[in-house]
Formats: structure tokens, C-alpha cells, sequence
């Protein structure tokens, strides 16, 4: 791990977007103050100054062709809900919401934003970005369902050695990547931590049209499958469908 830690930064991905050219393998760019960080759908990341875990991490992987890019995405949530159930003891409860949030329960408590840069039909590098709620107590924002470790855990956690431990998982379960058993293997442990990975859930499309759903597939692009209660099946994009709470 080749750890840069900067006082404060707009987004921890913008700053390694610009040391792209000279990144190697490895390199971890952490803001102990991340003002403007980046989720999903444009959304922003809300971090206590010093409190919680906002970096971002340069992996450059082996043979991942662009179709196939949700493999990252897969090696990284399973790598950060593993290390998070050691410490909130919640067996159960620790799921990873499709594509890759973290949740506790209905409570979202680490966002994961991944940038590849596509080099003809592979992946040439990816910069992932991860927030993960360590020792923050409030949250300020309107975000509907922030937890921290700390709620859990009862007391504050050093953050550098909790870095280590999750670049270290991360790191073990892109390895998987290199073989089609590893990567046989990341897949079930992605769908066995699934947030609402089998039964009915209400969803809502981009309109706002509520209707009921369960999970039936994956795709290796992504992609997610819903069945609804007449048994139609839809297939939707990160962006194309809404879990309701």
C-alpha cells in the first residue's frame, strides 16, 4: 500500500484522477477532510473532519475486460462488508446493497463510487472511491439512513490501522480475480451478502411508479434483474431503478 494522506481535498478521486499518469498499483489517497465527496447517482458524501475512513484507492487489474468491469465492483464491497462484520457483530445485518453500499440493517454506513478507464476492450486502471462512516456520531445532511461503526463498536476506532485492514481484504479478494474459481467464489459471497437477496421488496422506477420485485440475477455487467409479483421479469442499470426504504 503506497498511503498519500492529504489534511483536506474535494473528492479523494479528483486527486488521484490527477496523479493517474505516475500511480501505481496500490496507491491510497486518503483526506483526513473530504469536503465534496462523490457517491452514486451525483449524489455527495457527508464526512466529520477526522472521523471516518474517505479514500481512494488506484488498482490496475489483470485481464478485466470492460464488459466484465462489475467484477471490481464485486471484490470490493464483499472485501469492505467483510472487515465491517468483524467489528459490528451483526452477522446477519451487514449486506451489500446492490451495486455496492454497505448497509447495517436498512442503514447505509460505507458508499463506493468505482471510475474505470477503459484501454481498448480492458481495463486499463480503476480509481474506487470508498466513505466509509467509522466514528462519526451525527450526520448533518438529509441523507436518509447514516450509521457509523462507532454506534456499534461503543467507542472510537483508530483509523489507520483500520485502513490497513480493509486495503488488505480488498487487495485478497481482487486475487480472485485472476481465476475463473476465485472468481466463481466472489459471486456467491456477493450474492450471500446481497441487501434483500430473496423476497418481495417495494422499488420504484426513475417516474416515481412504485411496484414490488425480488432480485432473480446479476449480470457480469452489472446489471440487475427484478421479477414482480405477475412474473415479469426487468432488467435495469445502476441508475434505473429506486429501493424503497
Amino acid at each position: 500500500m503506497n498511503l498519500i494522506t492529504l489534511d483536506k481535498a474535494e473528492s479523494t478521486n479528483t486527486e488521484l484522477a490527477k496523479m493517474a499518469s505516475q500511480a501505481i498499483n496500490g496507491t491510497i489517497v486518503r483526506a483526513v477532510d473530504q469536503t465534496s465527496g462523490r457517491g452514486q447517482r451525483g449524489n455527495s458524501w457527508e464526512s466529520e473532519a477526522g472521523k471516518n475512513l474517505t479514500f481512494s484507492a488506484f488498482i490496475v487489474p489483470e485481464g478485466i475486460l470492460a464488459s466484465e468491469q462489475f467484477l471490481i465492483s464485486q471484490a470490493v464491497s464483499v472485501a469492505i462488508s467483510d472487515v465491517i462484520r468483524r467489528y459490528v457483530h451483526q452477522l446477519e445485518d451487514v449486506a451489500i446493497k446492490w451495486p455496492n453500499d454497505i448497509y447495517v440493517g436498512n442503514q447505509k454506513i460505507c458508499g463506493i463510487l468505482i471510475e474505470n478507464s477503459i484501454t481498448g476492450t480492458r481495463i486499463g486502471h480503476s480509481i474506487v472511491g470508498i466513505g466509509i462512516n467509522v466514528n462519526q456520531l451525527r450526520f448533518e445532511s438529509n441523507a436518509p439512513n447514516p450509521v457509523s461503526m462507532i454506534h456499534f463498536v461503543g467507542s472510537e476506532l483508530p483509523l489507520e490501522p483500520l485502513l490497513a485492514e480493509f486495503w488488505n481484504e480488498i487487495d485478497k479478494r481482487l486475487l480472485m480475480l485472476n481465476s475463473d474459481s476465485g472468481r466463481r467464489s466472489l459471486r456467491a459471497d456477493y450474492f450471500k451478502n446481497l441487501w434483500r437477496g430473496s423476497g418481495f421488496y417495494p422499488y420504484a422506477t426513475p417516474g416515481g411508479e412504485p411496484f414490488e420485485a425480488e432480485i432473480v440475477d446479476i449480470g457480469d455487467d452489472g446489471m440487475l434483474t427484478l421479477r414482480d409479483t405477475d412474473g415479469n421479469t426487468m432488467a435495469f442499470a445502476f441508475k434505473e431503478v429506486q429501493f424503497i426504504l
